[in-house]
This record gives structure tokens, sequence and C-alpha cells, in this order.
């Protein structure tokens, strides 16, 4: 997000995509509508990701129903099939807590460096707190045992370490054309002399020339 601007009744973002193109949304708080300058949303129907990270901005677990029109949903179409189809099958999601908390953590971090921009003291203060947090939960300055620490990670990762890691040895690749050097001169000198000769058409001799490059007729023609 590049900047916003809040209204009474309006509330614009700004947001800069991975193709460094701003796109600003705008959401109607009467209406509680969105638009988005792309026009994905008007012309298909379709929730745009501009739109999408607003909706996650302000921290919301579900999309709203009047975003999503009845002919994207996958109940238009099991509905003939299934008999007694359920509507709300759309509606029963699985929640990641973590992911929503990771989510919500970087909303939070955006909402204050945003209200305290411009602001040295603030900012200043705002980087210690981050950096007495980091302390207390990686735990930097306290030297932890090994069992410490593997439990540490273990509950980063969520899952346990192996306790047997079995390593197969690369495969073998052979590029074409791999292994293979200039020829030397020497080299090419003997191939040519191990190369049986031929009798040339032009001047009668047997060698390792033709008619084409026949040192004679060069010879005759440059003397022309």
């Amino acid at each position: 997000m590049v900047k916003t601007s809040i209204g009474e009744d309006t509330e614009i973002y700004v947001i800069n995509d991975k193709f460094s193109h701003d796109w600003s949304v705008s959401y109607s708080v009467s209406g509680d509508s969105y638009v988005c300058g792309c026009k994905l949303f008007q012309r298909l129907g379709l929730v745009c990701s501009h739109i999408f990270w607003v909706l996650r901005n302000k921290k919301m677990k579900l999309v709203p129903d009047h975003l999503h029109g009845g002919r994207w949903l996958k109940s238009n179409f099991v509905k003939p099939v299934h008999c007694g189809f359920v509507d709300d099958i759309e509606k029963a999601l699985i929640v990641d807590e973590a992911a929503q908390e990771w989510r919500d953590m970087h909303g939070d971090y955006f909402e204050v460096a945003q209200s305290i921009k411009g602001n040295v003291d603030q900012i200043r203060a705002f980087r210690q707190i981050i950096a007495e947090g980091k302390k207390a939960i990686f735990g930097e300055g306290i030297v932890l045992s090994i069992s410490d620490k593997r439990q540490m990670i273990e509950n980063f990762y969520g899952s346990q370490a192996p306790s047997e890691i079995e390593v197969h040895p690369p495969d073998v690749v052979k590029t074409k054309g791999s292994g293979r050097r200039p020829i030397t001169r020497l080299e090419q000198a003997m191939k040519m002399k191990a190369k049986p000769g031929r009798k040339c058409a032009e001047c009668g001799e047997v060698g390792n020339h033709d008619a084409r490059n026949c040192k004679k007729i060069k010879e005759k023609e440059n003397n022309k």
C-alpha cells in the first residue's frame, strides 16, 4: 500500500502491484461498496487482487456476499448434479489460524508505520519495541541448550525434526557436448596424416585435397 486517504464516507487506498503500477481502490462506507481502477470487478464480477488486499488490511476473514456473484459459485454447478446441495457450502471455510494471525500482524504493523511516518522519536521508539520483542521471542543474548534450541525450532516450524535423514547422491547428468575439448594442431596433423588419401581429378596427385581446393588450380588463377 502506497498511501491511504480516509474521509467521512469514502476511503481511498493506493495499491502498488508487483509490476510497479499504482491502483486506486475506493470504499464507500454508506454503500459498503468497492471500486478499483483496474475495472476487473466492474467488468467480470470477480474481486481483483487490489480489493482483496484492502479486505485483508481490514482483517476480514470472509469476502462479503455482495462481492461475489452467483455465476461464480460452486453451488450453481453442483446443484443440477447433487440434489439437496447446501447453499452455504462456500461459507464453510477452514481458516488457518497461523496464517490469519500472520496477515493481521502485517496489518497492525502497516497501520502503526503509516501513523508514525515522519516522526523520528516515534519511529525510534517503535523500533526499540520491535527489538525488545525480537529478543523476547528468539532469546537473543541468552545461551540456550541444544534441547531448548531444538524445541524452539520445532515450535517455530510446527513439526518435529526427523531422527534419521536419508541423503541420496545427486543424479549424474551429462549435457550435450560435455567432455569435449579443442583439437590441437599436432593432433589435427596426425589425424590428417592417418586419413587415407584420394586422387585429385585436376592434378592427378593422391593427397588430402580434391578439385575444389587444389593448389595448382589456385596458382593458375592467381597467375592469370
